[in-house]
C-alpha cells in the first residue's frame, strides 16, 4: 500500500509539472582577439508558468550566467483583471510612478515623475475595475504607494500618491487636431506638452516650470526646415533632403557649432558620412554580398579604422571577423551600436 501511495503521489505531481509551461532561452558567444586572447559569454533563463484553476496564471524566471551569477525574475500571479508581483529585485517604478518628466519640467527626483530610485517596489499589484486601473505597491520599507489611471473619454488621466505625501498627475490626449500632455507633481513642478499640424508644418511648444521651447519643421520644397528655440534663446536650425538614393542634412545652433550629414544607399551598398565644426568626421560602408555575408569598413579623424566580415549562418548563430586599429564603438544605421576591439578578432554567437 506504501509503494501505492508514493506512486501515486508521484503521478499528480509528474501530471502538474506537464500542464506548466517551461521554457529555456538564452545567448552564448566565445572570441579571439590577437591583443585580448580569449573571451566568452554564456546567459540561460529559465521561465515557467502555471495556469491556476481559479483564472490565475503563475510565473517565475531565473537566469544564471557563465560567471556563476544567478539572478531570479519577478514572481507574479495574474489575471486578464488583476495581477500581483513580487520583485526579486526591486522594481525602479512604485505604483505612483505616472511617467517619466515631461519636456520643460522640473527634472529633481520625486517619488512621482523620478526615475524611481528612491521608492523601488518590492511588491506591486493592479486591478482594473470600472474602466480604472488602480495600483499598489511596498517598498523594502514598507512604505506604500498608490495610482489610479483611467480614460475619460479619450482623455488619459493618472494619479499617483505616496506614503510621505508626495503626488503627480498626468493628463493626455488631443483636442482640435492638437495633442498634448499636462503634469503637475507635488513639487511645484508642472508642464505642458502639445504638438499640432498647420499648413504642412509640424509644430511644438513644450512649457513648465523649467521654462519653454517651441519648434517646427515643414518642407521647403525638396528640402525640409527644422527650427527650435527656447527661454535661453538657444536655437538650432537644420535641413535636410533627399534625391534618389542621396540624403544630405545640416545642423547650426546659435554657437555656430554644426554637424553636416551625407548618407547613400542603393542596392547592397551603404556609405555614411558625417562632419562637425570641430574638424571630426566619420566615414562607413557596408556591403551586402548576399547568402548572409555582409562587409564593412570605416575610418575616422583620428585614424581609427577598422574591417569586418559577418556571416549570419542562420538560426540565431553568426561567425564574424573583425579587425580595428583601436578599440571604438561603430554606430550601426538601426541596430545597436557595435564594440569593436583593437586587432584581429573572430567570434561566434548564439541565441535560442
Amino acid at each position: 500500500m506504501k509503494r501505492i501511495l508514493l506512486t501515486s503521489t508521484a503521478m499528480v505531481a509528474f501530471a502538474g509539472a506537464a500542464a506548466a509551461d517551461i521554457s529555456l532561452s538564452g545567448t552564448a558567444e566565445f572570441s579571439y582577439n590577437t591583443e585580448s586572447m580569449f573571451a566568452q559569454s554564456v546567459e540561460i533563463t529559465a521561465a515557467g508558468s502555471q495556469a491556476l484553476n481559479n483564472g490565475y496564471t503563475a510565473s517565475a524566471s531565473l537566469s544564471m550566467d557563465d560567471t556563476g551569477a544567478i539572478s531570479a525574475g519577478d514572481i507574479t500571479v495574474s489575471s486578464d483583471a488583476a495581477s500581483i508581483s513580487y520583485h526579486i529585485t526591486p522594481d525602479g517604478n512604485g505604483a505612483a510612478h505616472v511617467g517619466d518628466n515631461l519636456s520643460q519640467m522640473t527634472s529633481g527626483e520625486t517619488a512621482v515623475f523620478g526615475d524611481g530610485t528612491a521608492t523601488d517596489a518590492k511588491i506591486s499589484g493592479s486591478a482594473s475595475m470600472g474602466g480604472a486601473t488602480i495600483r499598489a505597491s511596498l517598498d523594502d520599507g514598507g512604505a506604500y504607494e498608490l495610482g489610479v489611471s483611467t480614460d475619460l473619454g479619450g482623455t488619459a488621466l493618472n494619479v499617483g500618491m505616496t506614503q510621505a505625501g508626495a503626488f503627480g498627475l498626468v493628463m493626455s490626449g488631443s483636442a482640435s487636431s492638437v495633442d498634448y500632455s499636462l503634469g503637475f507633481a507635488s513639487d511645484n513642478a508642472y508642464a505642458l506638452n502639445a504638438s499640432t499640424t498647420a499648413g504642412g508644418a509640424d509644430l511644438g511648444l513644450n512649457f513648465g516650470s523649467d521654462g519653454w521651447d517651441l519648434s517646427a519643421s515643414m518642407p521647403l520644397g525638396v528640402a525640409t526646415v527644422g527650427l527650435t528655440f527656447d527661454d535661453n534663446s538657444a536655437w538650432t536650425v537644420s535641413i535636410n533632403t533627399t534625391m534618389d538614393a542621396l540624403a544630405v542634412g545640416l545642423e547650426i545652433d546659435q554657437d555656430s557649432a554644426w554637424t553636416a550629414t551625407a548618407g547613400y544607399a542603393a542596392g547592397d551598398v551603404t556609405v555614411d558620412f558625417e562632419t562637425t565644426s570641430t574638424n571630426t568626421w566619420s566615414l562607413d560602408a557596408t556591403y551586402d554580398l548576399g547568402n548572409g555575408v555582409t562587409a564593412g569598413v570605416g575610418t575616422t579623424n583620428a585614424s581609427s579604422n577598422y574591417a569586418e566580415v559577418n556571416y549570419d549562418l542562420g538560426g540565431g548563430a553568426a561567425l564574424a571577423l573583425e579587425y580595428g586599429t583601436a578599440d571604438m564603438i561603430v554606430d550601426a544605421e538601426g541596430g545597436p551600436d557595435e564594440d569593436i576591439l583593437a586587432g584581429t578578432t573572430i567570434s561566434v554567437s548564439f541565441s535560442f
